[in-house]
């Protein structure tokens, strides 16, 4: 059959097609349900046969359809769903319409050529669309050929027709322009503009196309290689780690394949292929060397794409697109994703808070020198010193930091204008918006393009400062932001600050690169000291040591420590702060000394510099219990916190958070001292305190209630009766476990703490097998990233081998718990903390008949004792206890644990479990 007849059969059957729906039409009003719906049942058939017979008489695309289409199929039903369904009944015929929106080479194109389309639009430009019409009305022989004309004769054609506008990103003109008029046809828009999305007709009228689902991604990627089927599971991994390096970007994958296909790379090694692509990329533009045809790269199309978009930018010259493209450089060295705006607020106005505080702790310095005592001359001319030293730094201070966060202290800040320049990055799907968290993401090929585009080091190590110099700017630290929000806030830009380090790092070892292949190298720039690279590293730091990665946190504040102690002196108040924030860092990494060194010499500064009444001396007072504490030393623990406390209270009232938490901390030497009925009041008092003050899912309020969790427990232990410290017990640490898993994540140390108090409450209601499995996995996570011999690690073990040995498997107990005896020798000999390990493998060895072993562990724990207090300690009886009951740890009856096991289920009223 000729083209001719077959076109004729086409144009036959739309004809009795249009016929056939006009008498549907007439017929809906006198016909019922089973008519029409046998009616409609031939209205499809015919259009089985229309499609299958080729109908559309005009077919004007620019390229065949790309032959290894796929994914996309939720998309394609739905925008077939939109433009092939009949209207309603009742409702007018509309010209339909759809939007789909994303990122360039996400799959748009390659989408609506499925629906093998009728006439298309490049509307990369209105020239372009203007010539695109001037085809379509040479195609349909209209004369003279003109936009106006092919629009009207669409308006006018009875036969349906799709007409594709493609890539309606830089049109002067409004898009509605190039809509034919009248009711027919159907209309698909792509762009990576969101804010054409309102154009589609009303119900299902656009979609935004981000990534492929990592499935859909691997299998184009993998037809795009040519890959012999079925794949085989090595095959599929690789496959999956170069899509995910892509970020499942239908383009890139598509690249991805051909290289691999035509032999440039193979699967296993194109990961390395793609960075060293960025090598030869960098190489060129570093030696201006552009005859090299990075044109030519396999990642040209891709890349071309978002260098026009950059061009247009620069091309603009207004100032919404000067500061998009500073916004662009700058979110290049943040995370890709969850960029909020609140970080940009708050960078924007967190200087007039940190000034006015600043300002005030001047004031009340000088206010304590004038009215307490005065100054020795060694003492003023060290503060002179000091004072000019910094002023020195000072010097050239001007950190990097976008235009639109830039603001004097005369001007206010013009978020409308931020806004602004957020929407020309928007509008090209440059950055994707999500209006329910107020947050923007990049994709990471784009994300890669425009932290590698600059044509040298320094150019990015500028931007690379700036994103860092945003960042430390939006972290405000207590007390200035110390709610749960403000930790939240916190917490969300840790994967942020890890990735501008990182790209820092990456930065100086280029340079360093760079230096070694000149003849005569210069010297390797490196960020400068300045009072504001200073405060960025301390609050990178404080972020780290919030989301409980201490050894970054160490590695950082140890950096600040060693130049303010070198530069200032211990005696300055800004080198005390640091001393004792990484004393903190030391004493979560378990470096005990380190921590207490650190703390002795931060007291003495105190001291010399303000006198032991000082709020500031108080603050370090507290602290300093709290190494004593956990040194073991609960006796000078003891008197440090009390003084801690009294000062606070003196000054601040008894409500305040510094008061609190040093009264917290009372109560805890009170539970060492088995003085549980006080130190259940008193941990009480403080998380009722801290609930009010700071918030119900504070990090201080939460340690305030494992406190007091751990209390019942021990109090429930040591007096071996039921009542209902289990039941409070369970409730209030459940309370802390599943909060700190919500906000801080299961794998953080905090919650590992929680979950082995969980675990201790859970063996002494008589859940044994729930409270081992709650031990050894929090174990294996604690060994990986604390450390094996960590004092929680060694804590969660302690605690594990009594359950085993309350489950009568003593031989199991017994190793594990030597294993933590020996661990405890080798890292800190002699800590009270060791003497409850002694304490179950002397019931594991009396159990096993191990006669002359318990003998020696009696001795040892006899010579623990008396370096904690001496005979007649309140602990004495629970430590020489070797007998091990049948039928639970704690000594209680089985019927007591029954009756502990229902009351545990019953929900415990607040009031109650607080005291």
């Amino acid at each position: 059959m000729s083209n001719h007849s077959f076109t004729r059969i086409s144009e036959d059957i739309q004809e009795f097609r249009v016929s056939l729906e006009a008498q549907i039409a007439s017929l809906r009003m006198s016909t019922g349900s089973s008519l029409e719906a046998t009616l409609y049942r031939t209205l499809k058939l015919a259009k089985e046969v229309v499609s299958f017979a080729s109908p559309n008489l005009y077919f004007e695309i620019p390229q065949a359809a790309c032959s290894i289409f796929t994914g996309r199929r939720t998309e394609l039903d739905k925008v077939k769903e939109s433009l092939l369904s009949p209207e309603p009944y009742g409702q007018p015929c509309i010209q339909k319409r759809f939007v789909i929106f994303g990122l360039g080479g996400s799959g748009k194109t390659e989408l609506c050529r499925s629906f093998w389309g009728i006439f298309w639009i490049d509307a990369s430009s209105d020239d372009l669309a203007t010539q695109s019409f001037i085809k379509i009305a040479r195609a349909a022989k209209i004369e003279p050929p003109t936009e106006f004309a092919a629009k009207t004769w669409l308006a006018n054609t009875n036969s349906p027709w799709l007409l594709i506008i493609d890539n309606a990103d830089s049109l002067k003109k409004p898009i509605e322009h190039y809509f034919p008029e009248g009711e027919m046809g159907s209309i698909i828009v792509t762009t990576r503009d969101p804010g054409l999305r309102t154009l589609g007709m009303p119900g299902r009228r656009y979609l935004h196309f981000t990534e492929l689902k990592e499935d859909d991604a691997n299998d184009l990627l993998l037809r795009a290689a040519d890959e012999p089927t079925p794949y085989s599971a090595i095959t599929y991994e690789l496959a999956t780690q170069i899509t995910k390096k892509l970020g499942y970007l239908a383009l890139a994958l598509v690249h991805a394949g051909k290289a691999i296909v035509t032999g440039v790379c193979r699967m296993h090694d194109y990961l390395t292929f793609f960075d060293e692509h960025w090598d030869r990329v960098r190489s060129a533009r570093s030696r201006r060397d552009f005859n090299v045809q990075v044109h030519d790269d396999t990642y040209a199309t891709i890349y071309s794409t978002y260098e026009v978009m950059y061009q247009g930018l620069m091309a603009k010259e207004t100032p919404a697109s000067n500061d998009a493209l500073d916004l662009l450089k700058t979110f290049s060295f943040f995370h890709h994703e969850n960029i909020r705006v609140e970080i940009l607020l708050q960078a924007a106005n967190s200087q007039t808070p940190e000034r006015l505080q600043q300002v005030k702790q001047a004031n009340e310095e000088r206010y304590l020198y004038r009215t307490t005592r005065a100054k020795t001359w060694l003492q003023s001319l060290g503060s002179v010193g000091r004072a000019f030293y910094m002023l020195l730094v000072r010097v050239g201070d001007q950190p990097v930091v976008p235009k639109v966060l830039r603001l004097t202290d005369s001007e206010h800040f013009d978020q409308h204008r931020l806004r602004m320049a957020l929407l020309e990055l928007s509008q090209m799907s440059l950055i994707t918006y999500s209006s329910a968290k107020d947050t923007y993401s990049m994709h990471p090929l784009v994300h890669t393009w425009v932290r590698e585009r600059p044509e040298s080091i320094a150019a990015q190590a500028v931007w690379c400062q700036a994103a860092a110099t945003t960042l430390a700017r939006s972290i405000l630290l207590p007390p200035l932001a110390n709610t749960e929000a403000d930790e939240d806030f916190r917490r969300d830009l840790m994967p942020h600050v890890d990735h501008v380090r990182q790209c820092e790092q990456t930065i100086l070892k280029r340079i360093a690169s760079n230096q070694k292949r000149r003849r005569r190298p210069w010297p390797v720039l490196r960020p400068q000291f300045d009072r504001s690279r200073l405060v960025q590293l301390a609050k990178f730091g404080y972020i780290y040591a919030q989301c409980g990665l201490w050894h970054d946190a160490e590695e950082v504040l140890t950096i600040v420590y060693k130049f303010l102690t070198n530069a200032l002196g211990m005696q300055d108040p800004m080198t005390i702060h640091v001393s004792l924030f990484l004393s903190l860092i030391c004493r979560q990494l378990d470096k005990l000394s380190e921590a207490a060194v650190l703390q002795d010499k931060a007291m003495e500064a105190c001291i010399t510099l303000w006198g032991e009444d000082d709020l500031q001396t108080l603050e370090v007072t507290d602290a300093l219990g709290v190494i004593r504490w956990q040194q073991g030393r609960f006796s000078e623990a003891g008197k440090l916190h009390k003084r801690a406390f009294e000062g606070f209270a003196k000054v601040k009232g008894l409500q305040d958070p510094d008061t609190l938490r040093a009264k917290g901390n009372v109560g805890r030497i009170l539970s060492k001292n088995c003085e549980y009925d006080e130190a259940i009041k008193v941990h009480s008092e403080t998380v009722s305190g801290l609930k009010q003050r700071l918030g119900p899912s504070h990090h201080d309020t939460l340690s305030a209630m494992d406190d007091l969790a751990m209390s019942h427990l021990e109090r429930s232990i040591y007096n071996a009766t039921a009542g209902e410290d289990l039941p409070h017990a369970h409730r209030i640490i459940l309370e802390v476990f599943e909060l700190r898993k919500k906000r801080l994540g299961k794998d953080h140390p905090l919650t590992l703490w929680a979950t082995a108090n969980l675990a201790r409450v859970k063996s002494g209601q008589g859940h044994r097998s729930e409270a081992e499995s709650l031990f050894r996995a929090g174990i294996l996570v604690a060994e990986r990233n604390i450390g094996p011999t960590h004092i929680g690690t060694l804590y969660g073990k302690t605690y594990l081998g009594h359950v085993l040995l309350c489950q009568k498997r003593y031989a199991e107990a017994e190793t594990l718990l030597v294993s933590v005896v020996k661990a405890c020798e080798e890292s800190r000999p002699n800590h009270p903390d060791q003497l409850v390990a002694l304490s179950f493998l002397l019931k594991c060895h009396t159990a096993l008949g191990n006669n002359d072993d318990a003998a020696k562990i009696r001795e040892r724990i006899a010579e623990g004792l008396e370096r904690i207090g001496g005979s007649g300690h309140p602990m004495e009886k629970l430590l020489f206890n070797a007998k091990v009951e049948p039928y639970d740890d704690q000594g209680f009856s089985s019927d007591t644990i029954n009756g502990l096991t229902e009351l545990s289920d019953q929900r415990i009223p607040e009031s109650e479990a607080v005291g």
